[in-house]
């Protein structure tokens, strides 16, 4: 690669004051690495949290990508050139006590892309484990893919409890976890409402015909039989436990999966913890799922992503893209580079 190509690479980056696109040296993938092109990178609201200074990360943002593979450092990454990918963005380190035992997302050493102590993959290239990488099937489109991620954490929620003959199911939140396990949810319930914050989010819901109230407008009467908490606040939490009933059950989703728990803030979700043991809930906690199931079930067609890409940003243009991502409608903006 030529010098002149060499200072054209970009990465969007945050250095503890400010998010903004700065030149970048051309990277070598290391050991079991490719380098990534990405065509698409999704801003969550853990990159919200990033760029407020509510994560403790300094470095390349992103975590949420689709992306062509274009070098390999060994035979382990070759067969990967040229395809189109996903990929978790936790990496660990595949020789500790967790590791060993089949835990390998709750690695005590695992680094997560743009989020903790690994540079993400909001830049022209960047270098992941060849291991973390899921090709994407000709019949998913980019957008969907971009949220295979999203779906496979919804279809392990889904797995975490029974659902069917279950009378009422509630799903707090209208961010994209929210807006795909309320249609997981009720393919094994019919009897699954979604309960969000942002009325302009609420659209999408009525497309696919799902039940939908706005948080504020139900009671607290504590009849709920399951309560999958999706938004990762304070309020949503404190909601889940006025909704649950008796011996019922809360699935609690962490708004920044896989972060290890001395990377996040102090604050955050808080149960009471009064009614949790009085009324003998069973609170389940929901990590990140598996990105290969949420692409099997977009490629079989079981979940619909179609307009939760509700904005779309500029690759290089952090401000405006941040800018968009806070709008209350906005559940989900892609980054791309301009079509040309």
């Amino acid at each position: 690669m030529s010098p002149r190509a060499v200072a054209a690479l970009r990465a969007v980056v945050y250095d503890g004051r400010t998010v903004s696109a700065v030149p970048r040296p051309e990277l070598s993938p290391g050991r079991g690495e490719v380098l990534v092109r990405p065509v698409r990178v999704g801003v969550t609201p853990a990159d919200l949290q990033v760029a407020e200074s509510c994560l403790k990360f300094r470095g390349v943002l992103g975590h949420e990508f689709v992306g062509v593979v274009e070098k390999a450092a060994d035979g382990a990454g070759a067969p990967w050139v040229g395809k189109r990918v996903v990929g978790s963005p936790v990496v660990s380190c595949g020789v500790c006590e967790r590791c060993r035992a089949g835990l390998s997302a709750h690695c005590a050493d695992r680094r997560v892309l743009g989020l903790h102590d690994r540079d993400g993959c909001w830049a022209d290239r960047f270098a992941i484990p060849a291991s973390n990488l899921v090709e994407v099937p000709k019949s998913v489109g980019d957008d969907a893919a971009l949220l295979s991620g999203v779906a496979g954490t919804a279809l392990h929620a889904a797995r975490a409890t029974r659902l069917e003959g279950k009378t009422y199911v509630s799903i707090i939140g209208d961010n994209a976890l929210a807006l795909i396990a309320v249609q997981v949810f009720a393919k094994l319930n019919a009897s699954v409402r979604v309960l969000g914050f942002e009325p302009a989010r609420f659209s999408v819901c009525d497309r696919w015909r799902l039940k939908h109230r706005h948080a504020d407008e139900v009671g607290r009467r504590q009849d709920q039989d399951v309560v999958f908490e999706c938004s990762g606040t304070a309020r949503g939490a404190e909601l889940a436990t006025r909704l649950v009933r008796p011996r019922g059950r809360v699935l609690l989703a962490s708004p920044s999966p896989g972060v290890p728990r001395q990377a996040l803030p102090d604050t955050g979700p808080v149960l009471d913890s009064v009614t949790v043991a009085v009324g003998e809930i069973e609170v389940v906690g929901i990590g990140r799922g598996s990105i290969r199931d949420g692409l099997d079930a977009l490629a079989r067609g079981q979940i619909d992503t179609s307009g939760l890409v509700t904005r779309r940003g500029v690759m290089f243009d952090p401000a405006a893209a941040f800018d968009l991502a806070r709008e209350p409608g906005c559940v989900r903006l892609s980054v791309e580079e301009p079509r040309r």
